[in-house]
Order: structure tokens, then C-alpha cells, then sequence
């Protein structure tokens, strides 16, 4: 039904009361009957305006402190029933027409917003009956009109002065009330899966001029926020992402001792051993310039021997699932740095961004990358210990801001590059800003686009390339490696981080 319609009976259930009298009296004197639930209509008796208490349509009183109230198939069936051709079914089951619904919901935001506000507060203000009815007349916005919206009573009564409400208003009026439960069921879940266990206001942002603050919440996930901080100064907004970066990374490593060392977000230093010492070692040989005021995170238990090392750096902080006591007094030697035992790691299941106008969320990127999952596609094949150590390097470009290059020989991280507009730029980086031994393996986050890259390394006698596949030149890229006598693996998938 395309044509204008004038509502005969209206059905009114608003949390938000603003300018319901003067639209209601409206409605009225236009020969529309009022139907409200609860308070609705009492505020619309107190006006001195005819209605129908809801109960007289559901033959059923409103219940268990409202929860239970327009529940009702001769509510759900009025709002819902097509004109042409269920006239007849809602006559013989006593079902009225409700032409008109103008339903807002209980006020879910402003209770949870209330620091005071229990969980039980906040689930109580979760409105049922009002999502049903404007979905309902949502739904049939062909023959009702919906108005969640007060600042919507004009459009509604400009057009029924004029004869009816047009079917474009009911159509637009339909789209902004799903919009409205989305946003409502939104909110709802967004305050229950956080959950807070705790919230703070940080010194600043990024810079001294944002502010910032961090919120902790229960559940799987367990971080920084859980971590109990043994000394040093406050964490700032930065500090919290690079010590996210580097215990994101640190989850890589399963059973061998491992050290992440993070700086700008990203790793600058990562190391595998046969204890905590050798892969502090290990990872700080690969960048000690940019290691300098970064966030160490250790996989074991922190000793003394570590601690003395470390000591000899400067560092921003130290994580570690729990520390030596003669460790702490070794660190205590320096007040500010902070000391974090974060005990158990879980990684989250979901990340979620904010952008202008609303958010983004995705899965955590937990993929692991085996040797069964490898394609060969090259004349040269590598030997098993360039494979484990291209598989090292691999976890390490997951956790490197793209366009990310990994280089690492004899199962030892030797240089990362990564955060560049460009593939080439990232492997030049990554081969000229440190000594580059002959018969290394290179792992990349995405394919090579062209063959440039390959040239790079081959100057630099890489044995063995790690890297997605994918491009519209991978023949080409392939042939310029059996030309060096390269080996290159295809992973089948890319790890961006952007």
C-alpha cells in the first residue's frame, strides 16, 4: 500500500515523554484513538485526553512490575496483520487495526552510563515489549507508520493534516526505527560483554594534549588491565598498547623461552632459546638502538641472572608471568621503571576499533602457519632448518605493522622492518640497517608485487623466501628466485597488521 494513510487507532508506550501531550491531543481532535500502556497512559489521562489502557486490548493485566505488558498476539497481530488479506483471520480472532505506534525504550544508556548503577539496575531498564512493537510496525510500515523519534510528531502531523502519512515517511520512519533497536541491542551488549572489573583516567593520550583513560573487563581475555603492577610509575595510553603489542606476540611462542621487545608498537627484537637469558640475548641483538626505552616481555619467570641484564638498558617495562624475588630487588634499583606480572595471557577473541561514525571489529589473528600447509614452488627446495627458521620469522612478521619484512638465519630473528608505504621500501629497510649474513630467510606479510624485492635479496645471498602468494605476477617474482637460486614457499594467506 503506497498511498497516503490516516491512522485510526494509535498505540502510545514512550520512556521519553518530551512533547507526547501536545502530539496525543493532536491526534485526538484528528479522531485517532489512543491506546498506552503504564505510565504512558497515565500522563496522557492527566492531560485530559481519552485512552484505552493497554489491557483492555490484551484481555490480560500488565504483570510482574510491567515486564509483561503488550506481549500479546492482539497487539503483535494488529501492528502486524496485512489489510488486504487478513482482514477476515483478525475480525474472527477479535484483532483491531493499530495503525499507528509511537514507542521509545526504556532508558538502557543513561542507567549504564551511571557509575552507581548496579547490574541488575542495568538489566532491568532492558525494555522487551517496546522492540517488539516498533519491529512489528517497522516491519509493516506498508500499512503503519512508527515514530521513536519526538522530533519526528511534526512530520507526522504536518502530512496527516494534509490527508495522510505518505508511504515515503512510513518507509523513512521504519529505517530509523531498526536503526533505533540496533543502536539500543548494541549498547546492551557492548555494557554487558565489558563487564568493567575496574577503570582509570590516564595522565594523556598518544600526546599530552588527548586525553585517555583504560578500562579492564572479565571475562576470557586476561591482559594488562588484570596485571599487577609490583613497581614503577603509572602506565600511560602508550605503554598499554606497546605492552598489548608485545604480549600479543610473546603468545606465539607455546613451550620455548621466549623475549619480545616492542618499541613505536611494533616488534624491534624477538628471540628463542633455551632459556630466558639467551632469548633476552637473542632479541636484543637484533636492535639494541631501537630496543632503548621499549617494553621487554618475557614468556618465564624472570631470575636474577635476566634481571641483571636487563638492568644494564633502559627500558620502559618489564612483563613476565612472575619474577624471582632477587630479581625485584634488582629492578628496584631503578623507581620508575615499571614492573608488570601479568601471570596468564589470554589473547581476546575480538579486536574492536572505533571510527568516525561508528566501529570496526574483527577476529584476533590466531592462525598458525605449519609445514604441512606450505607450498614449494620453486626449482630449489629449502633444508629443514631454513623452513623452522622461516616459520620462527613468520610469527614474527604476524605482529609487525605492514608492509612488514622479517629477515632471520639458523633459527635467530636478524632484522625486522616494517610500517612502510611500500614492499621495497620495507626490504631495503630491513637488509640495510643491519649486517646481513650470507644464506638467510626472508618472511614477508604479503606477496611481492614485483620482482624488485628479489633482486634486493639476492645481492644479499637469501637462501629461502616465506611469503603469501596472491599476485598477478607471481610467475614473475618465482622466476627471478630460480634465476638467484632462491627458494620460495607460498603460505596461501597474508598476516597484515595494520
Amino acid at each position: 500500500m503506497k498511498e497516503s494513510l490516516l491512522p485510526k487507532t494509535a498505540l502510545i508506550s514512550v520512556s521519553d515523554k518530551g512533547g507526547l501531550l501536545p502530539f496525543v491531543r493532536f491526534l485526538h481532535k484528528n479522531k485517532v484513538k489512543i491506546i498506552a500502556t503504564g505510565g504512558t497512559a497515565k500522563m496522557i489521562r492527566s492531560g485530559g485526553i481519552p485512552v484505552i489502557k493497554i489491557s483492555s486490548i490484551t484481555k490480560f493485566p500488565e504483570i510482574f512490575d510491567g515486564r509483561v505488558k503488550t506481549l500479546s498476539p492482539y497487539v503483535a497481530g494488529g501492528i502486524l496483520g496485512q489489510r488486504d488479506i487478513h482482514s477476515k483471520e483478525a475480525s474472527n480472532n477479535g484483532v483491531g487495526w493499530i495503525d499507528l505506534v509511537v514507542c521509545n525504550l526504556y532508558p538502557f544508556s543513561s542507567v549504564a552510563k551511571n557509575p552507581s548503577s548496579s547490574l541488575e539496575e542495568k538489566i532491568e531498564n532492558i525494555d522487551i515489549g517496546g522492540p517488539t512493537m516498533i519491529r512489528a510496525a517497522a516491519k509493516n510500515h506498508k500499512w503503519v507508520s512508527v515514530v521513536v523519534d519526538p522530533n519526528d510528531f511534526k512530520v507526522v502531523r504536518k502530512e496527516i493534516k494534509e490527508g495522510g502519512i505518505s508511504y515515503d515517511t512510513r518507509f523513512n520512519l521504519s529505517k530509523k526505527a531498526f536503526g533505533h533497536c540496533a543502536e539500543y541491542d548494541s549498547k546492551i551488549y557492548d555494557v554487558l560483554s565489558e563487564n568493567k572489573v575496574g577503570d582509570s583516567t590516564l595522565r594523556y593520550g598518544e600526546n599530552p594534549h588527548q586525553k585517555a583513560f583504560v578500562a579492564g573487563f572479565k571475562g576470557e581475555s586476561r591482559g594488562l588491565p588484570q596485571s599487577k603492577k609490583i613497581q614503577g610509575k603509572a602506565l600511560s595510553y602508550n605503554n598499554y598498547l606497546d605492552g598489548d603489542a608485545a604480549l600479543m606476540c610473546l603468545a606465539e611462542f607455546k613451550k620455548e623461552p621466549a623475549c619480545v621487545i616492542v618499541k613505536h608498537n611494533s616488534p624491534c627484537g624477538v628471540g628463542v632459546g633455551k632459556n630466558l637469558k639467551e632469548a633476552y640475548s637473542k632479541a636484543l641483538d637484533v636492535d639494541s638502538l631501537s630496543a632503548f626505552g621499549g617494553v621487554v616481555a618475557l614468556n618465564k619467570r624472570c631470575g636474577y641472572g635476566l634481571a641483571k641484564k636487563l638492568n644494564k638498558t633502559f627500558y620502559e617495562i618489564i612483563i613476565a608471568p612472575s619474577f624471582d624475588k632477587k630479581a625485584l630487588d634488582v629492578f628496584s634499583k631503578k623507581k620508575n621503571l615499571r614492573v608488570l606480572s601479568v601471570g596468564r595471557f589470554s589473547p581476546p577473541h575480538f579486536s574492536i576499533k572505533t571510527i568516525a561514525g561508528g566501529s570496526l571489529g574483527q577476529e584476533s589473528d590466531v592462525s598458525v602457519l605449519r609445514k604441512s600447509d606450505l607450498a614449494y614452488v620453486t626449482k630449489k627446495k629449502p633444508t629443514s632448518l631454513q623452513t623452522s627458521t622461516a616459520l620462527l620469522a613468520w610469527k614474527v612478521v604476524k605482529h609487525t605493522k605492514s608492509n612488514a619484512i622479517v629477515v632471520a638465519k639458523n633459527n635467530k630473528i636478524i632484522s625486522i622492518s616494517g610500517g612502510q608505504t611500500s614492499r621495497v621500501d620495507a626490504t631495503n629497510i630491513a637488509f640495510n640497517k643491519t649486517e646481513i649474513p650470507k644464506g638467510c630467510v626472508v618472511a614477508s606479510d604479503a606477496f611481492f608485487p614485483f620482482k624488485d624485492s628479489i633482486e634486493t635479496m639476492a645481492r644479499f645471498g637469501v637462501s629461502m623466501v616465506l611469503q603469501p602468494g596472491g599476485s598477478i605476477r607471481d610467475n614473475e617474482v618465482i622466476k627471478e628466485c630460480n634465476k638467484n637460486k632462491i627458494a620460495m614457499v607460498f603460505t596461501g594467506y597474508r598476516v597484515f597488521k595494520h
